[in-house]
């Protein structure tokens, strides 16, 4: 089951501080995902997307958007 991959995912980071900070590093949920499988948990970026706003063993899960913005006006260009 993924989302109990997930968990056991969110436990190993919080032991393991080489992994957090390569979570920290990156920026989506599928670069998160890409991470954990090659660290032998198995779930996908859409997966991880579908727990957001929970929090499993004391980790907070959230999305946030981080696409781009533009300042186009006065100043912008």
């Amino acid at each position: 089951m993924s989302e109990d991959q997930i968990k056991k995912f969110l436990v190993e980071i919080q032991k393991n501080k080489n992994l957090l900070d390569q979570v920290l590093s990156v920026g989506t949920a599928d670069e998160i995902a890409k991470i954990a499988n090659d660290s032998g948990f198995k779930f996908a970026g859409s997966e991880l997307k579908n727990i957001s706003k929970t929090t499993v063993n004391g980790v907070k899960i959230k999305s946030q958007d981080t696409s781009p913005s533009y300042n186009f006006g006065e100043g912008g260009n």
